[in-house]
């Protein structure tokens, strides 16, 4: 084997090394993005360290979950991980709706997919607000 074919050989086969990694790079579903399960915490809506949600359009993140204020008395919550690839979502309070910086894809307030690349919704939980003290739970 000449040189010109041994750096034709490695030349073909790096190029299929990075095609496959761009292929994968981008898959729609990743299949290790899991929603938390058995979901049951409570937020003290007076802590200081949950002061965005004291007004419309705040959001914090608990164990998985990005819980969002929606209007006065109005909260959702739903898992924070993307279904596209696991980046983490946040409130856009000017839309009602979950976003993905990393892809673009947007999330209804039940967590339901308006755009994506993802193409699957995410995980809603259920809330109850009971004075200051706000429960989320599966």
């Amino acid at each position: 084997m000449d040189r010109k074919e041994f750096l034709s050989i490695v030349g073909v086969g790096a190029a299929a090394l990075l095609y496959q990694s761009c292929l994968t790079g981008c898959n729609p579903q990743n299949s290790l993005v899991n929603a938390p399960t058995n979901v049951d915490f409570s937020l003290d809506l007076s802590s200081p360290s949950n002061a965005a949600l004291a007004k419309d359009g705040g959001y914090v993140y608990n164990g998985g979950v990005i819980v969002a204020r929606v209007s006065a008395g109005n909260f959702v919550a739903v898992s924070q991980a993307c279904t596209h690839q696991g980046s983490t979502v946040i409130y856009q309070s000017s839309a009602k709706d979950f976003y993905c910086r990393s892809h673009g894809s947007r999330f209804s307030t039940n967590g339901s997919v308006i755009n994506g690349p993802a193409s699957t919704p995410l995980k809603q939980y259920n809330v109850s607000l009971n004075g200051t003290s706000l429960r989320v739970y599966s």
